[in-house]
């Protein structure tokens, strides 16, 4: 019976205008109905895959959109952190400048306290050697230590922070240095201005002797055996001994006369002069420059003298003066 009720036929007439034949159109109930069946099918199959069409663009889009900000954001860290890279090699650039700078002066520096040491030991009047702290790692029993301990990574900002703090002390260790440097000249054209005048000062002995046989000041004459003032010291010695430059300066004259023998001036600094007269021979001539303690010539009993002996005496501008307080005590 129900077989029978899909084969029923339905008419379907579409009357056109007046003047056209009439459409009739049979078709079972099962057709009409598989028909309908299989648009709905379409219409919902068509419907199912535009939906998973939209889904699938929407999620790709999503991912797309993520993927991008991702993007986005890895280049903004890539772009700080270039930024960063390029200003620690800015940063240990100008460190490099400061460590050569301060390398430089460290130089300087160490010349400096070279010359300084000299100076000292010269002004000592010794050539002694100066005591210097000992260097960092002289011990060679703590030339290795062990190390350890974990391992910290180092944030970009900590390692700016570093290179600032370092730049900041080498910039507070520069001027110190300037400072040090500048104080250090100063000493150094102090000591230099000293020993330039201890140089030029006539504080040794200018014989081998130390015996003074005739003192400055009043005496009397060795040949007249009267009262007359003696301008300077007579110096016991032997024949040929040698004669010292009591300081450092230029010869005035050489000369020989009958009352000073063969003789020697030597000026030394703002009209400070040394004169050595009764020597055997003189060894320089006028207007070489002598060292301290050089020989220039030999002990002698020229002109009017009563033995071999050097008269030595110290004279500011024209006026004589004491040599005894410039000697070191015999």
């Amino acid at each position: 019976m129900n077989f029978k009720w899909f084969q029923n036929k339905l008419t379907f007439v579409m009357i056109p205008e007046a003047n056209e034949s009439v459409i009739r159109v049979k078709l079972s109930r099962g057709t009409l109905w598989g028909t309908t069946a299989a648009v709905v099918l379409l219409v919902v199959t068509a419907s199912w895959i535009y939906l998973h069409h939209l889904h699938t663009a929407a999620s790709m889009y999503m991912q797309k959109a993520a993927l991008h900000g991702k993007t986005i954001a890895l280049e903004q860290d890539l772009q700080n952190k270039n930024a960063a890279i390029e200003q620690l090699h800015n940063d240990i650039f100008a460190l490099s400048k400061q460590a050569a700078e301060i390398h430089h002066k460290m130089e300087e520096m160490k010349r400096l306290e070279q010359d300084l040491q000299k100076l000292a030991a010269d002004a000592a009047g010794n050539g002694g050697a100066v005591v210097t702290s000992a260097e960092p790692g002289a011990d060679s029993s703590a030339a290795y230590h062990g190390l350890g301990g974990p391992e910290w990574p180092v944030s970009t900002a900590e390692i700016r922070k570093l290179a600032s703090a370092t730049g900041a002390a080498y910039s507070a260790l520069q001027t110190e240095m300037d400072k040090l440097h500048t104080r250090f000249s100063h000493s150094k054209q102090l000591l230099q201005a000293k020993l330039e005048y201890q140089r030029r000062t006539p504080d040794i002995w200018p014989t081998l002797s130390r015996i003074v046989t005739s003192p400055y000041g009043y005496r009397k004459d060795p040949f007249t055996k009267k009262l007359s003032f003696h301008r300077g010291i007579d110096i016991a010695g032997q024949l040929g001994d040698p004669v010292y430059a009591a300081a450092e300066g230029i010869v005035d004259s050489v000369g020989y006369d009958k009352l000073h023998g063969h003789n020697i001036i030597v000026e030394h600094t703002q009209g400070l002069r040394t004169w050595y007269m009764h020597l055997n021979s003189a060894d320089v001539r006028k207007g070489v420059a002598v060292d301290k303690g050089q020989t220039i010539g030999k002990l002698g009993t020229t002109g009017r003298s009563t033995g071999p002996h050097l008269h030595y005496e110290v004279l500011m501008g024209d006026k004589s003066a004491d040599p005894l307080p410039y000697l070191p005590s015999s």
